[in-house]
Parts: structure tokens; C-alpha cells; sequence
């Protein structure tokens, strides 16, 4: 139970309980809902416009839970340490609180660190994808129906 806020140490969250083993609260909302409930969830920031993130949820496995996922989905050979599972092209509006924190990919000091921002900064437009975007990976920390986390999430 929450309250949930970013950034996750290393640089993911845990899987959390019902998460069904994948990072965060997992990639099936209770009850099928639209509306995201109060957790941490993994997947693409698509859209943003007026304040609203147009939100495409995934699941992310790593280690040897990712290689079983891969395999299940037929993926032969993979050998990366995450697996990502994004099998449904549902996009969910969620609010980005003003007051949230967010945390950007910022590689200007050679490597890929997080950087602290006001959510009235995002998107920067400068990020290590562009966000928001088809790849613009993300967690989203909610509480009370609304984003009070956003961290961007380095893919190699």
C-alpha cells in the first residue's frame, strides 16, 4: 500500500505484491479498469497535452523471470536482463499532478543519470528518447488518481 514515490533504488522498483512478478504493481489494472489505481506503473508516455498523460501500460521483467516471459512469448535466443511485454494497445489518460517530481535521463556527464525536475519542466524535449513518444519508457508513481512521480526509464 502506498503512498509511492520516486525515484526507485537501483533504477526500477521491485515487483510489488499481485504484481504477478513483473517490476512496480505489474501490467494488468484490478478489475480491468481504465483508470490506473494508486501504485507504480511501468510503460510508454504517448501523449501529453493539458496537463494529461496519454499512457501506454507494459510489463517489466527482469532476470530470470524476464528470459521464462520471453520465452512464453516465443522470443528464441533472448538474453538481454529485462524483458519488456507490451500486448495491449490500450492508452490510459492520467493526470500529472503539478506538483510532482519528476526525474529525467540526463546524459550530459557521459553516462545515463536522473535528474530532478518540476513537472511543469516536462517534457524537456532534449531527453536521452523523446518524450512523450512511442519509447518514451516511464514509471508513473499514482496516488489519489494522479501522478505524483514520474521517472524516466533508461533501455539501452
Amino acid at each position: 500500500a502506498g503512498p509511492y514515490y520516486g525515484p526507485p533504488p537501483p533504477f526500477f522498483p521491485d515487483p510489488l505484491p499481485r504484481s504477478n512478478q513483473a517490476h512496480g504493481s505489474g501490467c494488468v489494472v484490478p478489475g480491468g479498469s481504465m483508470t490506473l489505481t494508486d501504485g507504480i506503473w511501468y510503460g510508454y508516455a504517448e501523449t501529453y497535452s493539458g496537463g494529461e498523460i496519454g499512457f501506454d501500460l507494459a510489463c517489466f521483467f527482469t532476470g530470470e523471470i524476464g528470459w521464462d516471459k520471453a520465452a512464453e512469448d516465443g522470443e528464441v535466443g533472448y538474453e538481454l536482463d529485462f524483458y519488456i511485454r507490451n500486448n495491449n494497445p490500450t492508452i490510459r489518460q492520467v493526470d500529472l499532478d503539478p506538483g510532482a517530481s519528476v526525474f529525467v535521463l540526463d546524459t550530459g556527464g557521459g553516462g545515463v543519470d536522473l535528474t530532478e525536475i518540476t513537472a511543469a519542466a516536462w517534457p524537456t524535449g532534449g531527453g536521452w528518447v523523446p518524450c512523450p513518444g512511442e519509447f518514451c519508457a516511464v514509471w508513473l508513481y499514482v496516488n489519489g488518481g494522479v501522478i505524483t512521480s514520474l521517472v524516466e526509464q533508461y533501455l539501452p
